[in-house]
């Protein structure tokens, strides 16, 4: 299939963008309530129950939160009849931080818009800002493997984890 565009999945902590060759592993640090790392595995283990869910219900690529290849573009356009029909079956499974209107989406929308600020302004002045809890790159605007694109991830990294924006160089 075809797609003038990769659709890359972000977490409410890290910006996966494994699938354009910049692997984040990042986190928040923060260890410091038991119940915090009692929710995030709760979280964790609903998102993977979600994935399950959606590739049982006709999208047999969902890939599992975290998991390297974080690009969806083997996956049909979410407004298609085969998204929308598993969105629904799955929607009770739905992690927080992807349903609408929720604190945790909110956040990770306010987070993804920071991580596109400081990718323009790091030298990728094409890169788009976030919709509907993804960011959609352009295959034929933005190169996702030149030196510049990689130094700009760099340079971003930091957000990840909830830290200041660095610059490129």
């Amino acid at each position: 299939m075809n797609r003038p565009s990769m659709c890359l999945a972000a977490s409410a902590t890290v910006l996966a963008l494994t699938a354009a060759g910049c692997g984040g592993t990042g986190g928040s640090g923060d260890t410091a309530s038991g119940s915090s790392g009692t929710k995030a595995a709760v979280t964790a283990d609903q998102g993977v129950k979600h994935a399950q869910c959606m590739r049982e219900n006709g999208l047999p690529g969902y890939p599992d939160p975290g998991q390297d290849g974080g690009a969806t573009a083997d996956l049909p356009e979410r407004d298609s009849p085969e998204f929308t029909k598993a969105r629904q079956a799955c929607q009770s499974l739905e992690p927080p931080e992807k349903r609408p209107g929720t604190p945790e989406n909110a956040e990770l929308q306010r987070k993804m818009l920071m991580w596109a600020q400081c990718m323009r302004k790091n030298g990728v002045p094409n890169f788009p800002d976030p919709q509907d809890g993804r960011i959609r790159v352009n295959r034929g605007t933005i190169d996702a493997d030149s030196p510049q694109f990689e130094r700009a991830v760099r340079a971003c990294r930091p957000l990840e984890a909830g830290g200041a924006e660095g610059t490129g160089g």
